[in-house]
């Protein structure tokens, strides 16, 4: 997945290539904040557990029972997924132009960390390797492209707001021709957009025929 940064990789603004080493810095960061935010929602989920696992609470038998039965009107679930994915992205990439942007790629790391740590958590606490197999399910296959179009995204954005308020080693890259920067962008931009497009047409299409299925075995 980390091979997926390097379409983003440019000259610095002094015209010189980015080391390797200063690359390989940022996404081990980004991965240890991401593996202390999981550690930290695991935490929450096994202390909190009586209150969050309760019998209304998240993957609890009832909930899971429902989706047996659940008609799902594919065309509006899609509409509800495309809006509330591009919706996200479009709230990264607008906070990318401003001093929030490398804060709001951080705190969308710890979100997503801490969110993976208390799910699968819950998933096993309730139903053992029978819930990780849910879980997998639930995250099959959109997840194959929204996981990576996520991190690029995040590249993006980070890259983005690199460009106008910071220095260092958040320098903007450099163009000579301002035209071809833009083009640049907005061709890596599009090609996360399409990616996202074609994750939410399997998320609201593919994956509710197979979580139906998979569901009857609990």
């Amino acid at each position: 997945m980390r091979c997926l940064f390097f379409i983003y990789l440019r000259k610095n603004k002094d015209g010189t290539v980015m080391g390797r080493a200063e690359r390989n810095s940022t996404y081990s960061f980004w991965f240890y904040l991401f593996l202390g935010s999981f550690l930290f929602g695991v935490l929450v989920m096994n202390v909190g557990n009586e209150t969050l696992l309760s019998e209304g609470g998240i993957f609890s038998r009832t909930s899971v029972g429902r989706l047996r039965y659940m008609e799902i009107d594919s065309g509006r679930f899609f509409r509800y997924v495309l809006e509330h994915r591009m919706g996200e992205g479009a709230l990264l990439v607008l906070l990318s132009g401003t001093w929030l942007g490398v804060i709001s790629v951080y705190a969308c790391i710890v979100w997503q960390g801490v969110l993976a740590g208390m799910t699968i958590t819950a998933a096993v606490i309730r139903y053992g390797i029978k819930g990780l197999l849910l879980l997998l399910g639930g995250l099959f296959p959109h997840q194959l492209l929204l996981i990576p179009a996520q991190v690029m995204l995040l590249g993006w954005c980070y890259e983005n707001c690199g460009k106008g308020h910071f220095s260092g080693k958040y320098t903007a890259p450099y163009h000579k021709n301002i035209r071809q920067h833009y083009l640049k962008q907005g061709i890596g931009l599009l090609w996360i957009m399409i990616v996202i497009l074609i994750g939410c047409i399997l998320e609201s299409y593919v994956n509710p025929i197979l979580l139906s299925d998979l569901v009857k075995i609990f």
